[in-house]
């Protein structure tokens, strides 16, 4: 299939289910103002959170709220990605969503929540480490394994959702993706950057004009770029099944 082809696979596959898509989304939305609530900084329509100052500034119930907020964030982030895969399934194969597959995502959002706490907490080890014992040299090691980590589970959820495999094998699968549809993967970070460079540019500059755009970026992101973004990864897995490129 080419790249054209399965960018407009993505773009019809959501537009046929903007609907379901856009009401599943609405968890993006809540993640983002309980994301608020920690030491964080805007940037490129996504919340970040700031690391280095935690050790130094928070206190037991500050860690608390923060790790409480974290967790309920995520949680949230997981069940909108496991049911925007449960959808696209659907729409792939011509079948209907049944009260089945909702009961299914729950079982899903779990597992992801699993593997998105499991990678958060080694990209935080790997950098404490790099900072603690290394010295924060070489200045790329830390930096170079967040990516690594952050990619291999870059197609976890559709393994989880689409292929129903265990969390050891979807982060196996989602690795493989990478290298046996590489210009997929390739095409998808090119468009993700593009889209968030995008969305960011635009209501970074309308800021001087309205005082909550950055916050309007964040909405669109939630609502819009970050839903189509995972229809596009649903659509690069099911790739190699033949029967339905």
């Amino acid at each position: 299939m080419s790249l054209e082809k399965l960018f407009w696979h993505s773009v019809n596959a959501y537009r046929r289910n903007i609907g379901l898509i856009s009401i599943f989304s609405v968890p993006f939305l809540i993640a983002f103002p309980l994301a608020l609530l920690l030491p964080n900084f805007t940037a490129v329509s996504g919340v970040f959170l700031r690391l280095a100052s935690l050790e130094h500034d928070l206190d037991f119930n500050g860690t608390l709220l923060i790790s409480g907020a974290f967790l309920v964030s995520l949680l949230l982030f997981s069940f909108a990605v496991a049911a925007i895969n449960v959808i696209i399934r659907h729409e792939r194969t011509l079948t209907r969503v049944t009260s089945v597959d909702f009961e299914n995502i729950e079982e899903a959002t779990y597992k992801l929540f699993a593997i998105f706490l499991a990678a958060f907490l080694l990209i935080l080890a790997v950098n404490y480490g790099a900072s603690e014992y290394l010295g924060g040299q070489p200045e790329w090691l830390a930096p170079l394994l967040t990516v690594a980590i952050s990619l291999s589970i870059l197609f976890a959820p559709q393994a989880i959702i689409l292929e129903e495999v265990s969390m050891l094998s979807a982060v196996k699968r989602s690795a493989s993706i990478l290298f046996n549809r590489f210009y997929y993967f390739l095409f998808f970070i090119c468009l993700a950057s593009i889209l968030l460079l995008v969305n960011g540019y635009l209501f970074l500059h309308l800021q001087d004009y309205w005082a909550y755009a950055g916050y309007a970026g964040i909405a669109v992101n939630a609502l819009m770029i970050t839903p189509f973004l995972e229809v596009l990864k649903a659509q690069i897995f099911l790739s190699k099944y033949s029967l339905l490129k």
